[in-house]
């Protein structure tokens, strides 16, 4: 019967985004080319106001049929859902980044305190061999703080590199098939066999359509929320299974290229709020390399950081190095590209 579902699901979420095309016109959902921007035509946006509920709806129907339908997972979807309201309406009609930030770490604490069980114990295996009850509360505060301003940043990831096509498919891909196989290998719960594998059709599907040369965008509706799931793998799966470096792995190309951006951004002083085009992907597309040129590389690299994070099982740290070695040097190779 899942089976069934998830090959319906593809069919489905495929069809009904190439036939939505005109309805995102309609609602003026459209990404209008600027100076800052990697496209010249006008295209519709908000592919996640298809994606995201399907996700959602299908996740809960193969969970309540595998029986593993619970009150936990209602509840994370609903703050899914808040996100999915607040960047719909960003979309639609520009939120500030104060309220949408505010919105995000609401839903972030929200969602922590849903697994707030499993957050304790894994708080205690940190501090149980330190004696000072003052240190032990300082440590435990400065790590919740550590895993809200992660999972927020991890959101902000997936809305700052979604401008190019197929490359936010690629990398949630790229996280759902690590998820099913740690799934498989009995390194984390069952339930996210069936995610992992809901979530990978749904955006191969979308693939299909935003892989160059894109005829839709995800958007913001898409986007945050996609950020918040992902979030909420990585840090559940970290805090009940010690299921860190694997996923960092995985996403080391993101962290590395948004983070150093960033950084550089702070450094000259720019508003890190407002809309640029300073990511390293974006600076070799604006010197007139191809989405493709772009797009295969990343696949290369998320292939092999796929291989590290299933190696990072046995060998921590080295593959975490490599992964930011070799990640590095895509962004150095990108950075050194020559005008073409």
């Amino acid at each position: 019967m899942s089976i069934v579902i998830i090959i319906s699901l593809y069919v489905l979420t495929s069809t009904v985004l190439k036939k939505s095309l005109g309805f995102f016109e309609k609602l003026s959902l459209l990404d209008r080319p600027t100076e800052r921007s990697n496209h010249s035509i006008i295209k519709p946006k908000g592919a996640g106001l298809i994606l995201i509920p399907f996700l959602i709806f299908s996740t809960l129907l193969i969970f309540f049929l595998k029986d593993l339908l619970s009150q936990n997972w209602i509840l994370i979807f609903g703050f899914c859902g808040i996100l999915f309201s607040i960047s719909l309406l960003d979309d639609l009609r520009n939120v500030s980044s104060r309220i949408r930030l505010t919105f995000q770490f609401f839903c972030v604490i929200s969602a922590l305190l849903v697994f707030q069980e499993d957050l304790h114990i894994f708080l205690g295996s940190i501090i149980q061999n330190i004696s000072d009850e003052t240190f032990s509360r300082l440590i435990i505060v400065l790590i919740i703080c550590l895993l809200v301003i992660s999972w927020v940043w991890v959101i902000n990831l997936f809305n700052f590199m979604d401008g190019m096509d197929g490359i936010t498919a690629v990398q949630v891909s790229s996280i759902a098939i690590c998820t099913n196989i740690f799934s498989i290998m009995g390194l984390i719960s069952t339930d996210f066999l069936y995610f992992g594998l809901i979530i990978l059709t749904i955006f191969l599907a979308f693939f299909s359509v935003n892989k160059p040369p894109a005829k839709i965008f995800l958007g913001d509706v898409g986007s945050i929320p996609i950020g918040f799931i992902i979030g909420f793998i990585i840090i559940y799966n970290g805090i009940k299974y010690d299921i860190f470096i694997p996923f960092l792995i995985c996403m080391m190309y993101y962290i590395l290229d948004s983070t150093i951006t960033l950084l550089l951004r702070l450094l000259k002083k720019e508003n890190i709020f407002e809309a640029h085009s300073s990511h390293f992907y974006q600076k070799v597309l604006r010197k007139g390399y191809s989405h493709n040129f772009v797009l295969n590389r990343l696949i290369l690299l998320n292939l092999a950081l796929m291989f590290l994070s299933f190696l990072s099982i046995d060998f921590p740290f080295t593959s975490l190095l490599i992964a930011v070695f070799l990640s590095g040097f895509l962004i150095y190779f990108f950075e050194s590209r020559r005008q073409q």
